[in-house]
């Protein structure tokens, strides 16, 4: 009886929805929403960036059995709707889903029923999609060569003109053809490569609906985690049924294509600053944590296809000299990391699991800190203020005299929180010696429409540089960061030893850098990427071409040391190298080495 009742409320709202739209300019659509608990009590609302949506306040849903739904009516000519759902009893604090804003093109959507599981993202059926034209295209990369070519402040700091053309012209050549998304999309991803910029590329974060399920949302990734090893790709963490994928197994090939072929194709698609190979190695990898993307989830479905869901592999198992034959099944992100957190106890559920501190044998403390990441999607949400506070009151009450700071798999973040570690480090003033360029003065008025970023206020679109010539081609701005003030906290007296390596990008680098500079400490690891000619960063404008509609993450200004330096990042005072018997063991070099110190009675 309550079955039918439920059915009946369902199909009612359906009615009211059709029979209104017969009379309405309007757009109407009905959003039905499944996957909740089926003994959830509080309300179920729904927020959005189009009017009836407002993404202050929501907007309730009916139940209806297991499922929640509303009726909504747009203005005729609303286009993209974003929106979310959420979960409240007081609508002041609501639960937001932990996913990406969902969407819907209401100008090319035919379907008028849109239905939606809690928590789960949207998957856009690939069949659907229409391939690109050679005159969309064209168009796009008119708009993408003038970003590069007057925009980005990067262009020609590791590149000739005569590079740059070449490599615009390359892409301009493949732009003759109708393209896929995802072809489109490797074209300006191996384009934005060659610029040279971690901060530069097809955006992993920041896509529309279509590009996330074509290059994240596909059942097209491999079931297991791996890092490079003297270059084989060598298995870490298995989230598939096949018992032969044991850490330390070797993949020799996947899909007949050997894994060096793999890599060396591979890395043409992969932005990093400048030289830093060890950084574009990195990106490489997968540690399949469902709050980082990783690069080689997306360009190996795109650059070699995944025809099914089956991935046929050679490997090399431990201790076998001989080459087996063996498949897996393709994985999505989600499905892969939520298998790795069950089997796994120390695999991370959140970037809040990325900090951590301890104390070992009562002389070491071992303070964690893998992100930055106190703002985006997915951000951390302790209070890192009170977690440093409460780690450096422990360290000073128990006579640590030793502490390990560990940024080992950090990629960068916000400032702050890189300033409020250093509060406990130094209170000696920093400042780099670099000059903050850029490439324009006022911004291309073409590029204005299709231009996002945070921040209300476009106060980049007219520059004020301290000459208004422009020096080689780029225009000079005061210092861009500046001097650090004094901390007011009481500073840890002890030996610091930093762990780095290759993923150390942004304020990760940064970190890294004014470390060694200021000289606290003994780095060890590997060197990290970055770049000490300094880096394009700070702000970045989310750039997305009308055609294709894939958005492009660029820089607006570069960071330029003002002496001659390596085309490097920060190298270790102590680099630690790791073997495949390293692998297998489970060994922590970086950390060995300083337990070694301390037991000699080193600092």
């Amino acid at each position: 009886m309550h079955q039918r009742r439920n059915r009946l409320l369902f199909f009612i709202l359906l009615a009211v929805f059709f029979n209104s739209a017969m009379v309405s300019a309007q757009i109407q659509i009905v959003l039905k929403l499944d996957g909740l608990p089926k003994d959830y009590s509080s309300s179920v609302g729904i927020r959005g960036n189009v009017a009836p949506l407002d993404w202050n306040s929501s907007k309730p849903l009916s139940k209806a059995g297991d499922s929640y739904s509303i009726v909504l009516d747009f203005e005729e000519g609303t286009e993209l709707v974003e929106f979310k759902f959420v979960l409240y009893e007081d609508d002041s604090k609501p639960h937001w889903e932990n996913i990406e804003n969902r969407s819907l093109d209401l100008s090319k959507t035919t379907s008028k029923i849109s239905i939606h599981t809690w928590n789960v993202d949207q998957v856009v059926d690939m069949h659907s999609i229409e391939r690109l034209k050679p005159e969309q295209l064209q168009a796009d990369f008119e708009l993408l060569k003038t970003m590069i070519l007057k925009v980005h402040p990067g262009t020609f700091r590791y590149n000739s003109q005569e590079e740059i053309n070449w490599a615009l012209k390359d892409a301009e050549n493949h732009f003759k053809y109708e393209l896929s998304h995802g072809e489109a999309y490797s074209v300006i991803s191996r384009l934005m490569a060659q610029l040279q910029c971690d901060h530069t590329k097809a955006g992993f974060n920041n896509q529309n609906r279509l590009i996330n399920s074509i290059i994240h949302y596909q059942r097209d990734k491999v079931p297991f985690t791996f890092k490079w090893v003297n270059d084989e790709m060598v298995v870490i963490k298995n989230a598939s049924e096949n018992y032969l994928l044991k850490k330390g197994t070797i993949i020799t090939s996947i899909n007949g294509i050997t894994t060096d072929q793999i890599k060396s194709q591979m890395v043409d698609y992969i932005g990093a600053d400048g030289g830093t190979d060890l950084n574009r190695l990195y990106k490489m990898e997968v540690q399949g944590y469902d709050f980082r993307y990783y690069a080689f989830d997306i360009f190996f479905p795109l650059l070699f296809n995944v025809p099914s869901s089956s991935i046929d592999l050679t490997i090399k198992e431990i201790d076998k000299s001989e080459i087996t034959n063996t498949s897996v099944e393709a994985q999505s992100r989600e499905e892969r990391a939520s298998i790795l957190k069950k089997r796994y106890s120390d695999f991370p559920v959140s970037r809040d699991d990325m900090w951590d501190f301890e104390v070992i044998e009562n002389q070491i403390g071992m303070l964690t800190i893998n992100s930055f990441g106190l703002n985006g999607w997915k951000a951390m949400t302790i209070d890192y203020k009170q977690f440093l506070s409460d780690a450096f009151k422990e360290l000073e009450e128990n006579d640590i005299r030793h502490l390990i700071i560990d940024i080992r798999e950090n990629t960068g973040g916000s400032d702050e929180m890189a300033e409020e570690l250093f509060g406990y480090l130094t209170d000696r003033e920093y400042q780099i010696q670099r000059e903050g360029r850029s490439r324009y003065v006022d911004f291309p008025e073409e590029l204005k429409p299709h231009i996002k970023t945070w921040g209300d206020t476009p106060w980049f679109y007219n520059l004020n540089p301290k000459k208004k010539e422009a020096v080689d081609g780029y225009y000079i701005f005061e210092e861009g960061r500046k001097k650090k003030k004094k901390a007011n906290k009481k500073l840890y007296q002890g030996s610091i030893y930093l762990l780095t390596s290759a993923a150390n990008t942004s304020l990760a680098f940064y970190t890294a850098q004014r470390f060694k500079s200021q000289k606290l400490g003994l780095l060890i690891g590997q060197e990290t990427g970055g770049n000490l000619n300094d880096i394009n960063g700070g702000q970045i404008l989310f750039f997305t071409l009308p055609n294709s509609t894939i958005e492009i993450d660029c820089p607006v200004m570069g960071g330029f040391s003002l002496e001659p330096q390596p085309n490097t990042g920060v190298q270790p005072d102590v680099k630690i190298d790791y073997a495949l018997n390293d692998i297998i063991k489970g060994r922590d070099l970086e950390f060995e080495h300083v337990l070694s110190l301390v037991l000699n009675g080193r600092k």
